[in-house]
């Protein structure tokens, strides 16, 4: 969180009419004991000057810690904190509170030191009290800008004497998980488109009839005979297989073996 905080030349030659520079007049210690950042007084040529007070958080639930901090319990900011939700396919973010300018106090009656300070030196902390409250609503202005994830800076400026809602938001995609989401979703057509097409039968496919040559061309073809085969006929001179001898009883006997012939010298 940024806080900036500018003062007017009326301002700052206000804070120094009691003889103190404005660096001793504004007292910050206590904002360093809280572990505030706390800037240089950085001074213009008109006379005004600004400084930056800033205080890092962790997480949003630390947000509505450091705005009270910074505004107090009688201070403009009322009720303002962040939020983040985490969706399935997007995280939202969020500032949302008030900002009263109707009902501004000047804290005067609720500081302790400060009343002890004024009281030291007869002054009266009711007319101060007024005094500054009347500076207050008619010269302090507000402007709030939230940098929330995934939007541009956005900018809520406080109307005088009225009280501005705070409704800021914004939202990141988790481009992962809608991939994810896609691709789920893809596969699951595709098996649907799957299961239609195999439940139902595929048509049968009916044969090409083959082309006819011209009349003229090409021999002819009379109609195909089933085959017959044939008896098996031993051979009257060769043995049965499974019979020794003679294949039939009333086949002629076989020819007579030839000697061998024996080579001439040979005994």
């Amino acid at each position: 969180m940024r806080v900036l905080v500018d003062a007017d030349a009326e301002a700052v030659k206000a804070a120094e009419s009691g003889g103190l520079a404005l660096e001793q007049a504004v007292r910050l210690d206590d904002l360093g004991d809280a572990g505030w950042q706390v800037g240089a007084w950085v001074r213009a040529e008109d006379g005004s000057a600004s400084i930056v007070l800033s205080k890092p958080f962790d997480s949003v639930e630390q947000v509505a810690d450091i705005i009270n901090e910074a505004s107090g319990d009688d201070g403009p900011l009322r009720g303002v904190r962040a939020t983040r939700a985490v969706g399935f396919l997007a995280t939202e973010y969020g500032l949302d509170g008030d900002i009263d300018l109707e009902n501004v106090a000047t804290g005067v009656p609720t500081d302790p030191e400060l009343l002890a300070n004024l009281t030291a030196q007869s002054v009266d902390p009711a007319v101060i009290d007024l005094q500054l409250l009347a500076q207050v609503k008619s010269s302090f202005g507000l402007t709030i800008t939230a940098r929330l994830p995934g939007a541009k800076p956005q900018t809520v400026v406080a109307k005088p004497g009225e009280a501005t809602p705070i409704t800021l938001t914004s939202s990141v995609r988790d481009t992962t998980r809608l991939v994810f989401l896609v691709a789920a979703l893809a596969l699951a057509v595709l098996a649907v488109v799957l299961w239609v097409r195999g439940g139902r039968p595929r048509p049968k496919r009916r044969p090409k009839p083959r082309p006819r040559p011209p009349s003229g061309q090409g021999p002819r073809r009379g109609p195909h005979l089933p085959h017959v085969p044939r008896p098996h006929v031993p051979h009257p001179n060769l043995p049965h297989p499974h019979r020794p001898g003679r294949s039939r009883p009333d086949a002629p006997p076989p020819p007579p073996r030839r000697p061998p012939m024996i080579p001439p010298g040979m005994t």
